[in-house]
C-alpha cells in the first residue's frame, strides 16, 4: 500500500525514556535518535527512520530485576520455570516435572513452540512450500480454479470478506474456527498481511489454518512476502498501528514474560517493539513455521504472481545475474534466498536475561541485531520506495486505475513475462491501492490491491479468479468476483489508455 504518513514509534522519546527507567531506574537519561544504522549495502533508498543510537548520561550498573532477577551464566542450568496447566496441556501423565530450561543465550522461539494450549506457534504454522514444486507449476489440469486477494494490513474484516468472496471460507464458520469449502482451488494472497491494522496475528492464525486445511483437502493457499513484511523483518515498524502493536503484547509477549518470570528478555530489543521484532526477525519466533513457508513469487498455471512487481533480470533462470550490485535469478532461486535468510538468526546469540552494563550497551546491541538484518537481506527483499525490487517497485501499478506512467512499462512486463516461463501471460500484483481490481499493459498487468483495510482507504474487497484453460479455445477465463456475489468479466476491468486519441 501506499507508504505515506508513516508512524515512527520507535522515535517517542519519552515512551523509550520510561521504558529504560524500569531497568535502570538510578540513570539520569536523556535519551535521543540519529540516522544510523549505515551500512556498505542500505536496506532502504531513503534513511532509516527512527534508527537507534544513545545519547544516554546514565552509566549506572543494572542492579534492579524488573520482574525477577537475571541469574549469572553459571546458574543458568539450574534455573527452571514449571510450566502451568491451563496454559499448556504436555500429552504426558500428570506426575510428570514439567520444566522449562532458561537458557540466557538461546532464540526465545521454545518458549512458545511446544505444546502450548492458547495462541500458540502451531497456529501460525503454514504446509510445508516445495521450493520447485509449489512455486512453479505451469502445468494444471484444465479447468483449475485459481484466485487471488492483494493487501490485507491487519484487517480481519477485510481479510474474512476477501475469502468468503474467493469461495475459500465457509460464510457459517467463524475467524476462531474457520472451514475450508474450496476443494481444489488454489488461492494466492499477494503480501502485505502486516501494518496499518489492529489484527496482524489474527489475519495470520486465519490464513495459516485455512492453508493446512487447504493442504489436507487437495486445494492450496499460498502468502507472499510484501514489502511490510520485509520492514518487520528488519526491526522497522514505523507503519505499525498502536493496536497491532498490543494484540503482539497480549498474544506474544505477555507469555514469554510469563514462561520466563521475567520480562529482561526485553532489554535485549531496546524498546522497539521486542514482541514484533522478537515474531519476525530472521531466526524468530515465526521465522520457520510460518515465514520460511512464504514466497517471493510464483507461477501458476499461465500466472505470475508477486506483491510489486517483477522484471526479467528478476527471473532469468539458472545461475543469478549481476544487476549493478543486485543479485537475483529466476523464481526458484528467489525464494530460496529468501527462506535462507528468514529462518537463520543473523546477530548471533541473545541476551535473554538483559545483563547489560549501560544504556549505551542496550542501544548498541539492539543498532547491531537490525544493521546486520539490513546487510544480510536478500535483494529480493530489499530496496525501498522507488526500487525496482520484487516488493517495493510500481513500474506497473501507478498511477493507480490507469496506464503506468512509466514509459517502457509494457516492454519491461512483456520482457519479464517471457522469463517467467513460456506460456506465461500476465503477471498479478498488489502493493498499490485501486479502486478496483483492473488490469493495464494489454492485460498483462493484473493490479489487485484495492487498499481494503480500514488502515489504508477502507476499500472494498474483490477477488481475481483465473480459470485455467477454461474457455472454448483453451484460454484462460479470467473474473472479478464482487462481495455481492457478481462475476465481472476481465475484459470490462481493462484501464483505459488516455494517451490514445480517436
Amino acid at each position: 500500500a501506499s507508504e505515506s504518513k508513516p508512524q515512527h514509534n520507535i522515535s517517542r522519546v519519552g515512551n523509550l525514556m520510561r521504558f529504560f527507567a524500569r531497568f535502570f531506574p538510578t540513570s539520569t537519561m536523556m535519551i535521543g535518535f540519529v540516522a544510523s544504522l549505515s551500512s556498505s549495502r542500505p536496506l532502504f533508498s531513503r534513511t532509516l527512520p527512527s534508527a537507534l543510537s544513545s545519547a544516554a548520561a546514565g552509566r549506572d550498573r543494572c542492579t534492579s530485576s524488573f520482574t525477577s532477577s537475571s541469574p549469572s551464566s553459571s546458574q543458568y542450568k539450574r534455573k527452571t520455570v514449571t510450566l502451568q496447566q491451563g496454559w499448556f496441556s504436555t500429552g504426558t501423565t500428570a506426575e510428570d516435572e514439567k520444566q522449562l530450561l532458561l537458557d540466557p543465550k538461546a532464540p526465545l522461539r521454545p518458549m512458545l513452540a511446544e505444546n502450548c494450549h492458547e495462541n500458540h506457534l502451531s497456529q501460525y504454522t503454514l504446509p510445508p512450500t516445495q521450493i520447485g514444486a509449489d512455486d512453479y507449476r505451469p502445468d494444471l489440469p484444465k479447468g483449475q480454479r485459481i484466485v487471488a486477494f492483494g493487501d490485507v494490513h491487519g484487517d480481519i474484516t477485510a481479510l474474512r470478506a476477501f475469502l468468503v468472496t474467493a469461495g475459500i471460507l465457509d460464510p457459517e464458520s467463524s475467524i476462531e474456527e474457520p472451514v475450508w469449502c474450496g476443494g481444489t482451488t488454489i488461492c494466492v494472497q499477494t503480501g502485505d498481511v502486516l501494518d496499518r491494522g489492529d489484527d496482524e496475528l489474527a489475519c495470520f492464525r486465519l490464513l495459516a489454518t485455512l492453508a493446512r486445511q487447504a493442504h489436507d483437502t487437495g486445494g492450496q493457499l499460498l502468502l507472499l512476502y510484501g514489502n511490510h513484511e520485509s520492514l518487520n523483518a528488519a526491526g522497522l515498524f514505523q507503519y505499525a498501528n498502536p493496536g497491532g502493536n498490543v494484540e503482539f503484547e497480549r498474544t506474544i509477549g505477555a507469555r514469554i514474560d510469563y514462561n520466563y518470570g521475567s520480562n529482561r528478555w526485553r532489554l535485549q530489543f531496546a524498546g522497539n517493539q521486542p514482541s514484533r521484532w522478537a515474531s519476525f526477525e530472521p531466526g524468530g519466533l515465526l521465522s520457520e513455521n510460518m515465514l520460511g513457508n512464504m514466497l517471493v513469487t510464483c507461477v501458476v498455471g499461465r500466472t505470475v504472481f508477486v506483491h510489486a512487481g517483477l522484471m526479467a533480470s528478476h527471473l532469468s533462470p539458472g545461475n543469478s545475474i549481476n544487476e549493478g550490485q543486485k543479485m537475483y535469478g529466476g523464481v526458484t532461486r528467489l525464494n530460496q534466498q529468501a527462506r535462507d535468510w528468514i529462518v537463520t538468526a543473523h546477530h548471533g546469540e541473545n541476551n535473554n536475561w538483559g545483563e547489560y552494563n549501560t544504556v549505551e550497551e542496550v542501544i548498541s546491541a539492539a543498532q547491531n541485531r537490525a544493521k546486520v538484518a539490513s546487510k544480510t537481506m536478500p535483494d529480493c527483499l530489499g530496496g525501498g520506495i522507488g526500487a525496482s525490487s520484487p516488493v517495493w517497485m510500481r513500474d506497473y501499478s501507478k498511477p493507480n486505475d490507469a496506464e503506468p506512467s512509466e514509459p517502457l512499462a509494457k516492454q519491461k512486463i512483456r520482457a519479464a513475462l517471457a522469463e517467467a516461463g513460456s506460456d506465461v501471460q500476465r503477471m498479478v500484483m498488489g502493493h498499490t491501492p485501486q479502486y478496483k481490481i483492473n488490469s493495464a499493459l494489454d492485460s498483462m498487468a493484473w493490479r489487485i490491491d484495492v487498499g481494503a483495510s480500514q488502515g489504508v482507504m477502507g476499500g472494498t474487497p474483490e477477488v481475481l479468479e483465473i480459470i485455467h484453460m477454461g474457455g472454448d479455445n483453451d484460454e484462460d477465463i479470467v473474473s472479478v468476483l464482487t462481495v455481492d456475489g457478481k462475476r465481472v468479466d476481465g475484459s470490462d476491468r481493462a484501464v483505459f489508455d488516455s494517451s490514445i486519441m480517436f
